[in-house]
């Protein structure tokens, strides 16, 4: 007879991905023209600065080879929280960065070391919902009551979220994406903003401002962050993921200072510190002159281009039978099935067996609170592609009997 030890408690609370099931159900011969893919919120190939990166590390191993190959600070690279905590204070008007600044190995290290810090199990953290899965993730495994607060097209509904607290709702956090939210595409509005701070402030909670995509913004005007309104209660997560590449993985954090020194003590025990070589790639990179402002520029026309191209097949293609308004950034449309009879689950699943991931609602809250929706990223596929994909879900519904 084996013995083993028993799990951890906090693992009885994971739960398996639906796309990784849907991919799994997909195995075998792949269909006609290959599977597309709208479901993962990754760069395309066109996107990463192949040249750049190349030309980067050359002036790295030839100038410092010595730092970027030895251990560094758990902070991280000195150049970069400089260049980090210039860019927070100008275009975020963020007071008084330096100091507050922690480089992590990707956002997802920032929630993860934030739940490891503030969370003991049945605190309560709010999330908006839909929510980030890995948030969710990340979050779960500490053990916290998690309260899912509805998002409408101004962002989390911090009305409703008030009312709770005046309910005697308690939560520690409360976790979003202000700017082009993933899944849902929304972003916070102004006035929420302001708002949300000074619940935090009133009733004592962390905001968590996830903001991976606010320089993606390729229609309207920049908003300010919520973290410009009240530095001790917001903690404002950034990552370089989505705007150089994601395997570099160089996210950070601009924390208040009651918070900071547990959190640079929580990641020593984690990983000692993020990758040096990868900082001072970015160093490079960023005090190229004008190379990361072009980089960005061309970024926002791509993905403004693949926004107009998937929102445009839809209204065009599947009227009736999907809804979903266009986002001002990011990478996501969060659309609606209308066609009766039919959910998001199967209609993702007829959709891989047609060659298009898809991801289905549920898999951005805990408690499958969204059943005919579906998270649908434009960022992998160029316009054409777009639109073949499009066409393939319209052969997904017809499979179904869905009306035309």
């Amino acid at each position: 007879m084996t013995v083993r030890p028993d799990l951890a408690a906090r693992t009885a609370g994971m739960r398996p991905s639906k796309l990784r099931e849907l991919v799994a159900a997909a195995a075998g011969p792949p269909p006609a023209g290959g599977l597309m893919s709208l479901g993962g919120g990754l760069p395309p190939a066109e996107a990463f600065p192949v040249a750049a990166v190349s030309a980067a590390a050359g002036r790295v191993l030839s100038t410092a080879a010595t730092a970027a190959l030895q251990y560094s600070p758990t902070e991280g690279d000195p150049a970069l929280l400089d260049l980090i905590g210039a860019d927070l204070a100008g275009r975020l008007r963020l007071p008084d960065p330096a100091g507050r600044l922690l480089v992590t190995t990707g956002s997802q290290q920032a929630l993860d070391l934030i739940g490891k810090v503030l969370l003991d199990p049945g605190d309560v953290a709010v999330v908006e919902s839909p929510a980030y899965v890995g948030a969710l993730r990340a979050l779960a495994a500490y053990q916290p009551r998690i309260v899912e607060v509805p998002v409408d097209d101004d962002g989390m509904d911090v009305d409703r979220l008030a009312q709770q607290l005046q309910a005697g709702l308690r939560p520690k956090l409360c976790y979003l994406v202000a700017n082009f939210s993933n899944p849902s595409g929304r972003t916070l509005a102004v006035g929420r903003r302001t708002q949300l701070a000074a619940l935090a402030a009133r009733y004592g909670f962390l905001i968590v401002e996830d903001d991976p995509y606010g320089q993606l913004r390729f229609t309207g005007a920049d908003l300010p962050p919520i973290a410009s309104s009240g530095t001790e209660h917001v903690v404002y997560l950034g990552s370089f993921s989505k705007l150089v590449a994601p395997g570099l993985r160089i996210g950070y954090l601009a924390a208040p200072h009651w918070l900071h020194r547990r959190l640079v003590v929580a990641k020593q025990a984690t990983d000692l510190n993020s990758a040096a070589f990868s900082q001072r790639l970015l160093v490079e990179l960023l005090t190229t002159p004008d190379w990361f402002a072009g980089h960005l520029a061309g970024l926002r026309v791509l993905y403004r281009q693949r926004a107009q191209a998937l929102t445009g097949a839809l209204r065009d293609r599947l009227a009736g039978r999907l809804v979903g308004a266009a986002p001002e950034g990011g990478m996501f449309v969060w659309v609606t099935v209308q066609a009766a009879g039919i959910d998001a689950l199967a209609l993702a699943r007829a959709a891989m067996r047609r060659g298009v991931s898809v991801v289905p609602g549920d898999e951005f809250s805990l408690v499958d609170a969204f059943p005919r929706q579906l998270r649908l990223s434009f960022s992998m596929l160029d316009p054409a592609g777009l639109v073949t994909a499009v066409d393939r879900i319209g052969q997904a519904f017809d499979d179904l009997g869905a009306p035309g």
